[in-house]
Order: structure tokens, then sequence, then C-alpha cells
């Protein structure tokens, strides 16, 4: 019962700790050195072919499921680090919501799906971070600065305009 209890707690702290990581990662990663891929996810493109839908800043899960399932292979091979595959099933978890809020729901990659009132702030606040370029980082727990959210309305931006803004 210990093992399933400590397996449980590391696995959710994982999904929690996840946001501060993401931030960061977004925040110094992707708008930093990784901005020759991350780009691809600021500006606007058609899509006109199955092929269109994809984008260089796609390589960014590539990566990070990568490294999760290389420290979950090591989990389930060495006894002494075995904490890794709840922590690798928490990191997926964040994973795979994270992927379901900012590609299938706000960007409507597989299409647009009915709206989803919890998911509404998270949408507006994301088209703010697109709109102007910066904060919000986060995704699942966004920080809108108060001025970005001031300037949003002072533009008169409309959240559904903002949504697909390129970048300033």
């Amino acid at each position: 019962m210990t093992d399933v209890l400590a397996a449980l707690i590391a696995g959710s702290s994982a999904f929690v700790a996840m946001e501060p990581i993401t931030y960061a990662a977004h925040r110094f990663v992707m708008h930093g050195v990784g901005w020759v891929l991350h780009r691809s996810h600021h500006h606007r493109r058609r899509v006109s072919s199955w092929r269109d839908r994809f984008e260089a800043n796609d390589w960014f899960p590539v990566v990070f499921a990568t490294v999760t399932i290389g420290a979950m292979a090591l989990g389930t091979g060495l006894r002494s680090a075995s904490l890794l595959v709840p922590i690798g099933v928490g990191v997926t978890a964040y994973g795979a919501t994270y992927a379901f809020v900012h590609d299938v729901y706000i960007h409507g990659r597989l299409g647009r799906l009915p709206v989803l009132a919890p998911l509404e702030r998270l949408r507006d606040a994301h088209a703010i971070h697109h709109l102007f370029g910066g904060e919000p980082y986060g995704m699942l727990c966004p920080i809108v600065p108060r001025d970005l959210r001031e300037r949003a309305v002072s533009r008169n931006v409309d959240p559904l305009v903002a949504r697909g803004a390129t970048a300033a």
C-alpha cells in the first residue's frame, strides 16, 4: 500500500510541477534558443493539406515525450529508480492535457470543438500571448499581467481575432 501511495503522490506532484516547468521551457527555450522552431506556431499559415497541419514547433512535444519515455524505461529497469515510472505517468498526463487544451481546443488542429466554458479563460489568455508575443507563458494556469489585459482591452481586441493574431 505504501508503494501505491508513493506512486500516487509522485505522479500527482509531477503533474502539478509541470506547469512551472512548462512556463520556464516556453519562456526561456521556445521564446529563446528554440525560437527557430517555435516561431512556426506564432505565424498564421494556410492549411490546405494534411501536411500543412504540422509545424516545426511540433518537434518540442516529440523531444519532451522522448525524454519522459527514457525516464520511464529507466524506472522500469532499475528498482532504485522505480519512482520515475509514476512521475513519467504524471508528466504524460500533463502533456496529454496540454495537447488537448492547446492544440485541440484552442488552436482547433483537429477541427473546431463546441465552446467549453471552463476552457475559455485559457483560450483568451493564450490569445493575449499570441497577440503580444510575451506573457502569459503558462497554459493550464496562465497568469495574465494586468497591463496586458488592459492593453488588449484598450485596443478593443476581440479575443476571437486575437486567437489567430501574429505575435508583435
